[in-house]
């Protein structure tokens, strides 16, 4: 039956809603038009006139079979990736509006104010994604990472706390936040945090929970035991990292990161040997990559075997001669050998390569100290430090370990005042640092000057390590000067039970001085002889001995040098 020709218009005519959707359609069409052949500018300018017109437009993905989103998240995503953040949070604030169930748009929305530094609205943003979506991570991930920037471990642990009651399946989610407890846990403040957020603490780590809980839904995935083994080395248990480490290269034996991580993890043991065949296995592999080269030979110098380290670090500078991280380990390691001259011909060669690094004036400077050349190991310090400071890459170390090895050589070369100055320079950097404490409140002693703050000095340093030898007889030392002999004595016997007493004489030297004090020749002269057994070419204690035994006054204690100067780790 034909139809009335006024009613058939009015039938074909599209309502408002529908012509704004066709022409939206249209214009996403366009914008995948062009985003086909890489002209990306004009598909986004397509896609906003999309949006524009219907902010509710799906963008249509370019592989088959994918779920079509929200334009809005697409959208926004590359005004984010652009660095247009106005134009993302006003497209995606838009799309919240029309659209307030979407994931997806809470989420970027929240990354757009996070980038914007509106934090609060960030927060906001990201607990509502977690909200209408408790079963992804990304919302919780990006919460985390929020509160760890500032330092709050506490609200952290209690938004992890929140992901951890969800019933997820995904290996994934369980993973990463395996991840983020790790992650959260390394913070200092974590402790504190753990007391506030549990009323009892777990039994377990959670982060070991959730990374079981990641290998039940996934038992095949070798990354997941990867990261869980990370995590029992990095927490004292390499026992059990190092058995995953095994169970992967038993299926995966050419996975070369995990031979890396074994021995990193045997290293952790003090099991260089077996450390270092792991590395052995990996060259075997890539033999021409100075790296593993680099590596073994710090393995196989930690256990101190010195000529294989030599080799190791030499081939790594054959097959890369531009890392001077390699020179200066192989110069720290001539230093442990007290091979001196083998270590400035390496210095020689780094200086040629890397004229302008402050580094190799440092570790010049480490090489005369162990040489007794003062003078030139204070120059070497003086230049360091002034390259250092006129480079912002090598600021960095200038750091309390830097400062501890100038003011022992301003000191050993009778630059006392100088020496102080920098030895209050490195703990004003480090208070803590007790081999610098333990030095200046020595000097003090020995000059017999600020006794009480040498007192204090001598403590702390006792307290980062009760049973160092070298810093009982220190403080030993300093109640002789305050005449406290009972007290001196006591620290001073201490000092002699510890194996410090084996290589350094001056302890027995000291506690003759307070049995001399305390009118017992037989005992002084008891210890003399045992300082002469420690060092017998002892010129100073033979002949406080002699003077002893004829009568004559014995010669003043020379100050005792503490803490031998080493090198610093090359790797800063």
């Amino acid at each position: 039956m034909p139809v009335e020709g006024s009613d058939a218009k009015a039938d074909l005519k599209l309502k408002p809603d529908a012509v704004k959707r066709a022409e939206a359609m249209a214009r996403c069409a366009a914008g995948k038009h062009y985003e086909l052949r890489q002209q990306f500018d004009k598909a986004l300018q397509e896609y906003q006139a999309a949006f524009d017109i219907d902010p509710t437009a799906k963008y249509l993905p370019l592989n088959a079979g994918m779920n079509h989103v929200p334009l809005a998240v697409h959208l926004g995503a590359e005004y984010l990736r652009r660095k247009q953040n106005d134009k993302a949070q006003a497209v995606l604030e838009r799309a919240a509006a029309v659209s307030p169930t979407s994931y997806e748009i809470h989420l970027l929305l929240g990354i757009a104010y996070q980038s914007a530094g509106k934090t609060p609205k960030a927060i906001a943003a990201y607990q509502e994604a977690s909200r209408i979506d408790p079963l992804q991570i990304a919302p919780y991930q990006s919460l985390a990472a929020v509160y760890l920037k500032e330092h709050k471990a506490a609200e952290t642990l209690r938004v992890l706390e929140r992901a951890f009651q969800q019933n997820s399946e995904d290996a994934r989610f369980w993973a990463t936040l395996g991840d983020l407890y790790a992650l959260t846990m390394s913070e200092p403040t974590a402790a504190k945090a753990v007391a506030t957020v549990y009323t009892q603490k777990p039994k377990s780590p959670r982060a070991v929970e959730c990374y079981e809980k990641a290998r039940k839904f996934a038992p095949e995935d070798l990354g997941i035991l990867f990261r869980l083994g990370g995590y029992y080395v990095a927490h004292n248990e390499a026992d059990k990292g190092i058995a995953l480490y095994q169970h992967i290269l038993e299926k995966r034996p050419d996975a070369l990161d995990v031979r890396e991580r074994l021995a990193d993890a045997y290293a952790a043991k003090k099991d260089f040997d077996r450390g270092a065949a792991q590395i052995e296995e990996v060259i075997k592999r890539q033999p021409t990559n100075w790296r593993w080269y680099d590596k073994l030979g710090g393995l196989y110098e930690a256990g101190k075997a010195y000529d294989r380290a030599q080799a190791n670090y030499e081939q790594a500078l054959i097959l890369n001669p531009k890392e001077l991280t390699t020179y200066l380990r192989l110069t720290r390691l001539y230093l442990v050998q007290k091979r001196q001259s083998e270590a400035l011909q390496i210095l020689q060669r780094a200086k040629e390569r890397f004229p302008d690094s402050a580094r190799v004036p440092y570790f010049l400077g480490l090489v005369c100290s162990s040489m007794k050349d003062y003078p030139k190991a204070i120059e070497a310090f003086v230049q360091t430090e002034i390259m250092a400071k006129g480079s912002q890459e090598e600021k960095d170390i200038l750091d309390t370990t830097f400062y501890f090895y100038y003011g022992a050589a301003c000191e050993r070369g009778g630059q006392f005042e100088r020496a102080v100055e920098l030895f209050r320079k490195s703990l004003k950097l480090n208070p803590d640092n007790d081999e610098s404490c333990n030095y200046l409140g020595y000097m003090f002693a020995d000059k017999g000057e600020n006794l009480k703050e040498a007192e204090m000095l001598i403590k702390r340093a006792l307290k980062a390590e009760p049973k160092n030898g070298a810093y009982l007889d220190s403080l030993g030392w300093v109640y002789f000067r305050l005449g406290r002999t009972y007290e001196a004595l006591r620290y001073l016997n201490e000092a002699a039970k510890t194996d410090a007493a084996k290589e350094d004489a001056a302890i027995f030297e000291h506690l003759a001085e307070v049995y001399l004090k305390m009118g017992r020749k037989d005992l002084a002269r008891e210890h003399l002889q045992k300082g002469l057994q420690v060092e017998p070419g002892n010129k100073k204690i033979a002949e406080k001995l002699k003077a002893l035994e004829t009568g004559a006054s014995a010669k003043p204690t020379p100050i005792k040098k503490p803490a031998s100067v080493g090198s610093p780790k090359p790797s800063k």
